[in-house]
């Protein structure tokens, strides 16, 4: 019997839903399939395994820090069979095509890429009144997801496979704002700037629970604390109930770029949306 490693980055879900559709998919064809959400640490290893699949979120039109820096934590993977998922909430910029290629440098080899559409609980976009791609993943969605893990287990048996195209790439404009949002800047210059209004503050210690990668401690008043490990997700302060956070993304300085992806997702009708409202931590629909 085969058996596949699926390692990916889920914080809301919609990227395990993908993950558990191709999973069903592959088990469907006879195989046994191991499940990992990064977000729980790096898998031991990956020996014993036929083949790897990496799925990831688009975070600022690239894939998840802690996605990337998986694949470059593996030994050379000596021709191991490979796929890759991504989910984006506007457009995926460079992000299937950075996994890819870091597999192929890894020595993996590609048998299959898939993309389709999740929630953007990005911040930045739900301040200004919208949630793109609300309803994403669609139950269509995950059956074409499904579909690819048995089209997965043919390949695996022997089938061809011609590799799609590369996505093209992401505007100027978007790739400016990826260049803003390397890994350098926010490790050794974002982490450091997050603030905390301390007469707001209440150490409920929601932020602390909430981070993916544990990147908030506390300090001697159970207030928040930084380190520089950060995603720049900033779901800390998207579910402060006080409002008590303010992260570098709520700078004027970022807030043209914000506006500018608002503007050109909300007018692209091939991006679904919803209006919501956020509010001391909570998305609501109007």
């Amino acid at each position: 019997m085969l058996k596949t490693l699926i390692v990916y980055f889920s914080f809301g879900g919609t990227t395990a839903r993908v993950a558990e559709s191709i999973a069903a998919g592959l088990r469907s064809a006879g195989q046994k399939v191991q499940l990992h959400n990064i977000r729980e640490g790096a898998p031991k290893d990956i020996e014993g395994y036929d083949a790897i699949g990496i799925g990831t979120p688009a975070y600022y039109f690239r894939p998840a820090f802690n996605i990337t820096e998986y694949i470059r934590s593996l030994s050379d993977l000596h021709g191991m069979q490979a796929f890759v998922f991504t989910l984006y909430g506007t457009y995926p910029g460079a992000t299937g095509n950075d996994v890819r290629k870091a597999l192929s440098s890894a020595g993996a080899e590609e048998i299959g890429y898939f993309k389709c559409r999740g929630a953007d609980f990005f911040n930045g976009y739900l301040r200004e009144g919208y949630l793109f791609s609300a309803d994403n993943p669609t139950a269509n969605e995950l059956a074409q997801a499904e579909r690819f893990g048995k089209t997965l287990a043919g390949i695996m048996s022997g089938r061809a496979y011609l590799p799609p195209p590369e996505d093209p790439e992401p505007p100027l404009m978007y790739r400016i704002e990826r260049l803003l949002a390397n890994r350098w800047l926010v490790k050794r210059i974002y982490s450091r700037l997050f603030s905390v209004k301390r007469q707001r503050c209440t150490a409920c210690n929601i932020c602390v629970q909430l981070c993916p990668m544990q990147n908030i401690a506390v300090d001697a008043t159970g207030r928040p604390v930084w380190k520089n490990n950060c995603l720049l997700c900033v779901c800390c302060e998207m579910k402060c109930p006080e409002e008590a956070i303010t992260s570098p993304l709520s700078w004027p300085l970022f807030y043209p770029a914000i506006l500018y992806n608002v503007n050109r997702a909300s007018r692209d009708p091939a991006i679904p949306h919803a209006k919501v409202r956020l509010s001391r931590g909570e998305t609501t629909r109007l």
